[in-house]
């Protein structure tokens, strides 16, 4: 490609081969069209490389880069010293993006003075694309340094847009937290720089049995290192501040499982939750209100709760109807 391209979108792979193809594909669908897709094949041992090519035949935005695993912080580091776009999305391979997230986000940043990272919302979906009711992250906008401490608003490896000048400014991704270390940089980011938001559900955010994202207590640990270093790095955090994101994090770790109906599970974190920082959890109604669906999901048949109260809860709180495929948010 001799055209710089506006944005980078970056794509760390790992035994893809049966993702990566639909991902590439769904990207030919985004309203905005001035991109490069830069996948990194992070030491595969199946077809993903074979899959990449075979895409790069019909659309020369997209390039690979194969490497040896390092994982996918490395793999992420990789596909940002090849970017050339000013601005950088970030792109799991078995994510999906709603066919606006490009044009939506590109417009946002532009039009928000100093912002430097650029959010959305993201819908937990099953392996194949449908709603399963849940709606994760937040809406940050402006100075958000205080609040990403808390708990990582951006939610979701598929859902950020940052310029490239501030992620060569922050170094990158820290190699050495492996399942955690984006929700490191968007600390890192937001300390210097401001974020702002599409307030849209743009991202389905898959939820694959096996996958990385369902090794809770491993997710659990790496939060309490990716607090430790911003401790490190920022005096002002003190005891009472560190104990109280410990707790959300562990609260955090309760409503993955709850999404992913893992209800023991929830409950033990939950647990961890109050014992860590009870005021953090009990000062928050839309805290209680996960407790409250916790409890029925605990209590109710099955059935009862997936098509009752989930369905209902996720109607009213996110416009989001369980089951639906989901190209069919607005």
């Amino acid at each position: 490609m001799s055209h710089r391209p506006r944005v980078s979108v970056v794509i760390p792979a790992f035994q893809s081969q049966a993702r990566i193809g639909r991902t590439l594909a769904r990207l030919r669908e985004q309203t905005f069209s001035d991109f490069e897709v830069i996948v990194v094949n992070d030491g595969s041992t199946d077809a993903t490389s074979q899959v990449v090519r075979q895409a790069m035949v019909d659309d020369a935005r997209i390039q690979l880069i194969e490497q040896s695993n390092g994982g996918i912080a490395v793999a992420r580091n990789r596909a940002l010293e090849a970017a050339r776009g000013d601005i950088v999305a970030f792109l799991d391979d078995d994510d999906l993006w709603h066919r606006e997230k490009l044009a939506l986000q590109v417009s946002r940043l532009d039009g928000a003075r100093g912002a430097a990272v650029v959010s959305c919302l993201s819908a937990l979906v099953d392996v194949d694309g449908r709603l399963l009711g849940w709606r994760f992250g937040g809406t940050p906008e402006g100075d958000v340094y205080r609040e990403m401490l808390e708990w990582d608003m951006v939610s979701g490896g598929s859902v950020a847009m940052a310029t490239r000048a501030s992620l060569e400014e922050a170094g990158g991704f820290d190699a050495s937290l492996p399942d955690r270390a984006d929700w490191d940089l968007w600390i890192r980011l937001a300390r210097r720089h401001r974020f702002t938001c599409v307030p849209r559900t743009l991202v389905g955010y898959t939820r694959r049995p096996g996958s990385v994202s369902q090794s809770y207590d491993r997710m659990v640990e790496h939060g309490q290192r990716v607090l430790a270093k911003a401790r490190r790095a920022d005096p002002s955090i003190s005891d009472a501040d560190y104990q109280a994101f410990l707790a959300r994090d562990l609260f955090g770790a309760a409503c993955l499982c709850l999404a992913d109906e893992r209800r023991a599970l929830a409950w033990r974190y939950v647990s961890r939750a109050l014992q860590c920082g009870p005021a953090i959890v009990l000062g928050r109604p839309r805290r209680w209100g996960v407790v409250v669906m916790l409890t029925l999901a605990s209590t109710l048949p099955a059935s009862l709760y997936r098509h009752g109260a989930l369905a209902t809860m996720s109607q009213a709180a996110f416009r989001i109807r369980v089951g639906a495929a989901f190209d069919s948010l607005a």
